[in-house]
């Protein structure tokens, strides 16, 4: 059976494995749950819709599931999903949707680290970091292997491609192409995560591909349409990081980020 704390609250309408592991004081909700060996911390507290896969790790205080920061929300079923591995360290939030029967979501592996912020409708994918502080607006998508620095702010709907390492204290206002470094207050780009995608033991060849499609997009003096045909061109000779860019661009509800002053 689970090894609950005698200090524990957890309703009976949660399922938990039986080698979960419950702090005191720690609060589960009916509707909830927790896989495999999970771990829950003291004072930490899973509100119904809740859904931890196997092996995820609750510190001490976080709260996963509340309802939405959002003025707009007037109640309804919702949810979390928390993906296996995954570690939420101390005082760390994660809001349910807004729209009733959606989830927000976290990936596999990921950490988010203490006091850091998930809001509402957030997608979060595989391997994602959060720093101490940082915070996600509403709607904000992540893709695999984002890595946001301490007490970094990224406005609602702004999307991150693969990869893509986000400087401490930024203010990103716009959507951040894969594989890029972003910085400042508003966020620019200043080149490509070169030593990310050393320790995602990126091919040498994938590595060149994904340099002449950042060239291509940020070339001094070239139209964003201009840039975007040339990267289809390139996509049609053999490089699958142009057309990966190309969409993730043709995609962009917000606009991009680009390098200079402004970021703009």
């Amino acid at each position: 059976m689970a090894q609950i704390h005698p200090g524990a609250f957890v309703d009976a309408g949660a399922k938990l494995a039986d080698d979960v592991v419950v702090g005191p004081g720690a609060v589960i909700e009916a509707g909830v749950a927790v896989g495999a060996r999970g771990r829950v911390g003291p004072h930490a507290v899973l509100h119904r819709g809740t859904t931890l896969a196997d092996e995820v790790t609750v510190a001490v205080g976080a709260v996963i599931g509340g309802a939405p920061q959002d003025v707009k929300f007037s109640g309804g079923e919702s949810g979390v999903t928390i993906g296996p591995q995954t570690v939420i360290r101390e005082y760390a939030t994660v809001h349910r949707c807004s729209e009733p029967g959606a989830v927000t979501r976290v990936g596999a592996d990921c950490m988010l680290m203490a006091t850091s912020h998930v809001a509402h409708e957030c997608v979060l994918g595989d391997g994602v970091i959060l720093a101490n502080g940082a915070t996600l607006a509403g709607h904000v998508t992540l893709a695999d292997g984002v890595f946001v620095s301490g007490h970094a702010q990224i406005h609602q709907f702004v999307r991150a491609g693969p990869l893509v390492m986000i400087g401490g204290g930024s203010k990103v206002l716009k959507d951040l192409p894969p594989y890029c470094v972003a910085d400042g207050h508003p966020a620019r780009l200043f080149g490509l995560n070169s030593i990310g995608l050393r320790r995602a033991a990126f091919a040498p060849e994938r590595v060149q591909a994904i340099k002449e499609a950042y060239r291509t997009l940020f070339g001094a003096g070239v139209q964003l349409e201009a840039a975007l045909t040339s990267l289809d061109r390139l996509g049609r000779n053999g490089n699958p990081s142009a057309a990966e860019f190309a969409a993730f661009v043709r995609a962009s509800e917000r606009g991009i980020a680009r390098p200079g002053r402004s970021g703009g």
